[in-house]
């Protein structure tokens, strides 16, 4: 999404870099503070849980948005995306330390990294199909629709993984 949607903000609407970073910087700062909020909670399935959930809500956000929307709604429409940022990327990680056998911790957490990557490949590769050569108003409603789709999969698969201990302690996990 901050690829894309920096890549629309300037192409779609016309805004400048810095407008459309300026833009998408309480996003920013939003995951930043739901990282910290995150780090504190007690539990793993819940966060993730929350997070999928406040992505597949921000998602449908999209869907609100042309290239004719005001640059200030734009803000309030893109900033329920750093909530997921920032809420999972602790659960997840705290996820490796209590599912993966001790002597495994490093190559799970290698493994949780090199899957980061390969989202962020297939992710910019799904931006080049969807957008073409311009970032278009159709090209983002699309890319938001793929958003909701893998997000309803992934609540799905979030809910339903045994594996995932229900009420872990992270201070015990980490």
């Amino acid at each position: 999404m901050l690829y894309g949607f920096s890549q629309w903000l300037q192409t779609g609407p016309g805004f400048s870099s810095t407008k459309a970073g300026l833009i998408t910087l309480p996003m920013s700062a939003l995951a930043a503070l739901s990282a910290l909020a995150g780090g504190r909670m007690k539990s793993i399935r819940n966060p993730l849980i929350f997070g999928i959930l406040g992505l597949l809500f921000a998602a449908g956000c999209i869907e609100l948005i042309t290239s004719d929307t005001a640059a200030s709604l734009l803000v309030l429409l893109v900033l329920p995306f750093g909530l997921p940022q920032g809420i999972c990327s602790n659960a997840n990680q705290a996820a490796v330390y209590v599912q993966a056998p001790h002597e495994e911790v490093g190559t799970a957490a290698g493994l949780l990294r090199t899957s980061q990557y390969v989202g962020a490949i297939v992710a910019s590769s799904l931006l080049g199909l969807l957008f073409g050569k311009h970032p278009t108003d159709h090209g983002m409603h699309t890319l938001a629709w793929v958003m909701v789709v893998l997000s309803a999969g992934l609540v799905i698969a979030t809910v339903a993984d045994r594996t995932l201990p229900r009420e872990a302690i992270l201070g015990e996990a980490v």
